[in-house]
């Protein structure tokens, strides 16, 4: 039987996944004037969600995207994505997104009476994505699982929202003309030893707090 199906956000072994970067699979569903987030890194368990809003949803979830860099994206096959996305682009049904079904997802995998205590309760879409990367390892991934063992949420409105022409003329992970990090703001700054701690680092410089 069928125990296993590799895909870019599921990849687990050593050898295939990046030694400084998360392995982001990354889940959006979008709603008129919002749109929800997920992403997970299965290799350390990382669980994010978040609920974007604004007139230009799109462009605050194009940027969102560009800053996690996801490998791997879910999202609704009625969503019409537009160009400049990262990542390998997956389409589901319309049904895995539905708010209901989601929510007794998360409530089982993490053996919870309610949503409360993760603080995703009042944000419908970012409950619809979360829900949908738990649905999709347990078709993909099943023994991954394991290690998804909380839910976090953050809000963008912490941090500097930067846009792609942005992040690429400031050469904070990576420089124009070489396409590495040698030279890069990251490059000057990274001091740290451990694979985690560089994944660390290249997030902080990716978003920059906006409290002083």
């Amino acid at each position: 039987k069928v125990v296993r199906v590799v895909t870019p956000g599921t990849v687990v072994e050593e050898g295939l996944l990046p030694k400084n970067n998360n392995n982001y699979l990354a889940s959006i569903v979008v709603n008129e004037d919002r749109a929800g987030v997920a992403y997970i890194d299965i290799t350390t368990g990382e669980f994010s969600a978040t609920q974007l809003a604004g007139v230009d949803v799109f462009s605050l979830l194009k940027s969102e995207l560009i800053r996690l860099k996801p490998v791997e994206v879910l999202y609704p096959e009625s969503l019409v994505l537009k160009d400049g996305l990262p990542g390998y682009q997956t389409p589901l049904k319309d049904w895995r997104y539905e708010i209901a079904r989601c929510e007794n997802i998360l409530m089982e995998q993490f053996q919870a009476a309610s949503l409360e205590g993760f603080g995703i309760s009042r944000m419908p879409l970012a409950i619809s994505a979360a829900g949908t990367v738990i649905q999709y390892l347990e078709e993909t991934q099943r023994a991954a699982l394991t290690l998804v063992t909380g839910l976090s949420t953050y809000s963008t409105s912490d941090f500097m929202v930067l846009d792609a022409a942005t992040r690429r003329n400031l050469e904070l992970t990576e420089t124009i003309r070489e396409g590495g990090v040698k030279g890069s703001l990251l490059d000057v700054l990274d001091y740290s030893i451990t694979p985690m701690g560089k994944r660390m680092i290249r997030q902080w410089v990716g978003k920059p707090l906006l409290n002083v």
